[in-house]
């Protein structure tokens, strides 16, 4: 899947997402609560969601010509719409690679999403003051952006520096600011970083999640992800024994020897 987004500054976010979904949902299959809104096309999906002076819309498609056909869609009645405002619609890709500059926003971001479900502790006693090092680059990186705000980020690079294993690539530090959960930033980092790295070869890749992580095991599984191993007590956090799970998707049908 291909994603997208754009911020529309306004101060009147929920009046808009109403009209739209309102209007199109006569037509399509629409959402509507307090503070979002969805429609969906039969090339593709957008999600609103409002906040206090604008509000975000995030398209997804399988293609980038059908992102851009519910770009325009959403674009054209929404302008029709805006009477009384001037509004801007700028649309740009949700996931972009990562650059030295976010390393600020990165570690800002990796310390407040972090839950005691999700990582090790000793790793927030780290007097970190910046997040990309020897072992963290930025060619590795991909971050997920709205309105300019680095919302979530994902790293996918190769996981062993032996031939015989170049077609595997390995799945880390996948994160997202609790305010965008729920948003489809997940699946679209997701997404991207399999895109990546089926670009650089990969044909598998593989990831490690702990058991008590509930939400990223069913994301992972949502998005093809199985079960590969389970490593009993690997971590004692707070007490007790958590299970480490190991989790892999073939992004090609691999091919196997006969004898």
């Amino acid at each position: 899947m291909l994603y997208s987004t754009a911020r529309v500054v306004t101060d009147r976010p929920h009046r808009y997402i109403k009209q739209l979904v309102s209007h199109m949902g006569r037509k399509v299959p629409a959402e509507l609560d307090e503070d979002r809104g969805s429609i969906s096309f039969s090339i593709g999906s957008c999600l609103f969601v409002a906040s206090t002076g604008h509000f975000d819309m995030i398209v997804k498609a399988g293609t980038a010509d059908d992102v851009a056909a519910v770009e325009d869609t959403i674009t054209r009645h929404l302008l029709r719409f805006a009477t009384r405002d001037t509004l801007t619609v700028d649309w740009l890709p949700l996931v972009r690679p990562a650059t030295a500059e976010d390393d600020a926003a990165l570690l800002a971001l990796d310390r407040a999403a972090w839950t005691a479900g999700s990582g090790l502790p000793s790793t927030r006693a780290e007097e970190r003051t910046a997040y990309f090092n020897d072992r963290r680059k930025p060619e590795t990186h991909l971050v997920a952006a709205l309105g300019g705000q680095i919302i979530g980020a994902v790293s996918v690079h190769r996981t062993t520096p032996f031939p015989e294993g170049a077609h595997v690539f390995g799945l880390w530090n996948l994160v997202v600011a609790e305010q965008a959960r729920r948003t489809s930033v997940a699946s679209a980092l997701l997404s991207a970083a399999e895109h990546l790295a089926g670009a650089q070869g990969a044909r598998k890749i593989g990831l490690r999640v702990l058991a008590t992580n509930t939400g990223a095991i069913r994301l992972y599984e949502r998005h093809g992800y199985a079960v590969e191993g389970r490593y009993v007590d690997e971590f004692l956090i707070d007490g007790a024994y958590v299970d480490d799970i190991s989790m892999g998707k073939c992004l090609t049908t691999p091919s196997r020897a006969t004898v």
